[in-house]
């Protein structure tokens, strides 16, 4: 195997094209926590290692000539094994992550809270309709905040119930400028508070293009530290040049 992919956003996807363009043998892991994942190329394989020990005991076992971890900037504790299992296993190790929203001019008017509960504190300051971008596995986060206008973006339902007057609504982006618009700009029901995780990119998300132009505020949360071993690429291009210079030099 030349390439193990940490998968499961996009990034991880066109990266994982990239690699198999050029004709490397590329496997792509995924946690398995979203139903009916979309298509990719190369090796799929699904399920977690087991901690940063059995990531250990797999690299050990199956030798990728790299590792290229794409997971979520929030996915804190699969890098942080990433990072413990490639670092005793001598395994070079790169973060593919998109830059952070923070370098964007307008980020300096949002608010910046640390974590999940300090964006649910916010949240119960600022006024309805508000509209969560935070995913299903966070929501117990906000069930506090009770009978309010809010609308849950997700792309499956969560497990908890959620209270009465709030809105489910499950679809999978990527979302268009259009799209955002529909949902946030609705006349009858526009969105006043937008609460997002910094996912990042070089621009805006269109729902944080969007939520500036309706006057909506935003509570951005922001990234968790990443791990201090491994190297960074900020675009899959990066990625797949980093990948062959270090195949390279081990050949």
């Amino acid at each position: 195997m030349d390439v193990l992919i940490l998968g499961g956003t996009t990034m991880a996807r066109t990266l994982a094209s990239l690699l198999v363009e050029r004709g490397l043998d590329v496997t792509t892991s995924l946690a398995g926590r979203t139903r009916e994942p979309l298509a990719l190329p190369g090796a799929v394989r699904v399920g977690g290692f087991g901690g940063p020990d059995g990531m250990a005991d797999w690299l050990a076992g199956n030798r990728p000539g790299c590792v290229i971890n794409a997971v979520h900037p929030f996915a804190a504790r699969m890098s942080d094994n990433a990072a413990t299992a490639c670092r005793r296993t001598g395994t070079a190790l790169a973060r593919l992550e998109a830059p952070s929203w923070r370098a964007q001019p307008t980020s300096a008017d949002w608010t910046w809270v640390g974590g999940h509960d300090e964006a649910a504190r916010a949240v119960r300051r600022l006024p309805d309709p508000v509209l969560l971008t935070i995913g299903r596995q966070e929501t117990a986060h906000y069930l506090p905040l009770g009978q309010r206008d809010i609308t849950h973006r997700v792309i499956h339902a969560p497990d908890e119930a959620l209270p009465a007057g709030w809105t489910l609504l499950t679809r999978r982006g990527p979302f268009t400028h259009d799209d955002e618009r529909a949902l946030m700009a609705d006349p009858a029901h526009t969105i006043a508070t937008l609460v997002a995780k910094d996912s990042g990119g070089t621009g805006l998300d269109p729902k944080l293009v969007v939520a500036t132009e309706i006057g909506a505020t935003i509570v951005m949360i922001a990234r968790p530290p990443a791990p201090d071993y491994g190297e960074r690429v900020g675009a899959p291009a990066q990625a797949l040049d980093w990948a062959l210079a270090r195949l390279h030099a081990d050949s």
